[in-house]
Parts: structure tokens; C-alpha cells; sequence
């Protein structure tokens, strides 16, 4: 199996979390995790967004992201919802199957 250069990898975890970051849109009752909250956890690699994306291999993405969910919305249903969404943008945008979905919810919006 070919490696992939420092630099494709970069691209290719940029243009994911774009496309996970427009997945929040699609989702009701959902927002993206604020800069400074996220900073509290010691992830630095997060570049002022609220998703990080792994590449397994060449051809498999792990992505992790942070968000608040509003009140009165069911944190499991909206969770379910959002990682089904991300899942199919994200193979639908890209060559890359999307292993797992990772969402870590920080706070209810009231």
C-alpha cells in the first residue's frame, strides 16, 4: 500500500472537514463548538474549527467533531442524524470511506 505524502494529507483533511463543517446546515438542532470552548480539551490541531480528520490508509477518514446541541432536541436522535449526514456527504464528495464518525456533544444551547 503507497503512503501518502505530508502534504496530500493536509489537503485531503481540509477539504473533509469543509465538507463536515457544511454537513451542520443540513442538520436541525445542531450548531458547530465556538473557538475558544474547544481549546479547554488541548487540541490545537483543531485550526479554529471544530473538526479533525484522520486518514486511515489511503482510502479510510476518521473524523472527530465537537457541537452543542439545542434544547429540546434529542442528543442521541440529532447525534444519529449528524454522523449519517457527515458519513454520506463526505463519501459522496470524496474517493474516502468514512470509517467513523466521532461527535462530542459540549453543551445545550438553550
Amino acid at each position: 500500500m503507497e503512503e501518502m505524502k505530508p502534504q496530500v494529507v493536509e489537503q485531503y483533511s481540509t477539504l473533509i472537514a469543509s465538507v463536515a463543517n457544511e454537513s451542520f446546515r443540513k442538520v436541525e438542532g445542531v450548531t458547530r463548538l465556538d473557538g475558544a470552548a474547544k481549546y479547554r480539551f488541548g487540541i490545537k490541531t483543531l485550526k479554529n474549527t471544530n473538526c479533525h480528520v484522520y486518514i486511515v490508509g489511503t482510502d479510510e477518514v476518521i473524523i472527530d467533531i465537537f457541537v452543542n446541541v439545542d434544547y429540546g432536541y434529542s442528543i442521541p436522535e440529532t447525534v444519529c442524524q449528524l454522523q449519517e449526514t457527515i458519513k454520506n456527504d463526505v463519501e459522496e464528495a470524496t474517493k474516502f470511506r468514512v470509517k467513523k464518525v466521532n461527535v462530542t456533544v459540549d453543551n445545550i444551547n438553550l
